[in-house]
């Protein structure tokens, strides 16, 4: 069909070719608008009898779930400063933990300590006297055997006194920074006897066997002229 053909058609055919042609590119504009509209998703700036629901793979869902993602991390930076003095805070606190543990050198510096705190003691019975102390070391802690920074010691001590002498040095003890904790207090009573020149009774020492725990810095970072108080 060439041109002048067509151009004899009458006007009415004319009519009809004209309103198919643009029911055809109506339907087609349609079609690919409704799919772009679908991948786009629930956009809000979309006009609502346009906008379609889409699905998670639209863009405006990807676009969301971005900006949610980017919420949340400005929700943990804006608690970094926070966490940042909190860190410190930490940092000073385990440094001063720290200082005040004793070194592997400084063992028999700490049985020193615990026989110089039981000549502090004095009761109506007489001083408190040390019978003996000895060392007993635990593995390092947390697991690490000997790469741990601080392992477990107790100092196995015997003391003789009364009760208020006793209570006394477990007191100095307990108070005292060097020492986490007095554990496993046996004691043995002293009884009774006759005073040889009144013949009156009177209650012999007690012996009290404790377990004097602290922790030892196995690290070896800490200051060799730390001293012991």
């Amino acid at each position: 069909m060439n041109l002048q053909t067509l151009s004899n058609l009458p006007r009415k055919t004319w009519l009809i070719v004209i309103g198919s042609a643009t029911l055809v590119l109506s339907g087609v504009f349609l079609y690919l608008l409704s799919g772009a509209l679908f991948r786009l998703g629930a956009d809000p700036a979309v006009p609502a009898f346009l906008r379609r629901a889409g699905d998670s793979n639209s863009l405006y869902a990807q676009i969301e779930a971005k900006n949610k993602a980017i919420a949340e991390q400005n929700a943990i930076a804006a608690k970094l400063p926070d966490r940042v003095i909190l860190l410190a805070s930490m940092k000073a606190d385990i440094d001063a933990a720290r200082k005040r543990l004793p070194t592997e050198a400084q063992k028999a510096e700490v049985r020193q300590l615990i026989e110089d705190l039981a000549r502090q003691v004095g009761s109506s019975a007489g001083a408190l006297q040390v019978k003996s102390v000895s060392i007993r070391e635990a593995a390092a802690a947390g697991g690490r055997s000997a790469t741990g920074d601080y392992k477990s010691v107790e100092y196995q001590t015997s003391v003789s006194a009364d009760l208020d002498g006793i209570i006394q040095f477990i007191n100095l003890i307990e108070r005292n920074e060097r020492f986490m904790t007095v554990e496993g207090i046996q004691l043995t009573s002293g009884g009774v006897v006759a005073n040889k020149e009144t013949l009156k009774p009177e209650a012999k020492p007690h012996t009290a066997q404790l377990r004097i725990v602290t922790y030892m810095d196995t690290s070896g970072t800490a200051a060799g002229a730390r001293g012991v108080k």
